[in-house]
């Protein structure tokens, strides 16, 4: 009997094989300034972006801003999501160490930007940007 689970997995890998010997290649994420992405929410909303941005702790969320782009108001501010593994990631520790002394990080992250529901988080922030992977993570200078 053929485990169902290695059976899907499988076929996975063989369509992606194909996909790929086809010349068809899979997107990667958009590599955008921030603020271009909350000044055009829209167009991004629900789209894997790459963005260099500091993260900010604060009390009850963290939050994400383009350090460009603080001159475009208060109503742009976005909550950060990190993932449930985010310090087992690459740079997860190296984000952990700051945002454990309550600093800001100056981060380049991978991630999927929302702006169509609503409010997001405890500080009602106006976007949300669920991190998938953080490429490089410092001290905001």
């Amino acid at each position: 009997m053929i485990n169902k689970g290695l059976l899907v997995a499988v076929s996975v890998v063989f369509a992606f094989i194909a996909a790929h010997a086809a010349g068809e290649t899979i997107p990667g994420p958009q590599n955008v300034n921030y603020c271009e992405v909350v000044t055009l929410p829209k167009d991004y909303d629900g789209k894997v972006l790459s963005v260099d941005v500091i993260l900010v702790p604060s009390e009850h969320a963290l939050s994400l801003f383009g350090a460009d782009c603080l001159h475009l108001g208060y109503d742009r501010v976005t909550e950060a999501q990190l993932p449930n593994n985010w310090i087992k990631l690459p740079n997860g520790r190296a984000l952990s160490r700051v945002l454990r002394r309550h600093l800001s990080a100056k981060v380049k992250l991978i991630g999927t930007f929302n702006s169509s529901r609503g409010r997001y988080g405890p500080d009602g922030a106006r976007f949300q940007f669920s991190i998938s992977r953080i490429i490089s993570a410092s001290k905001e200078t």
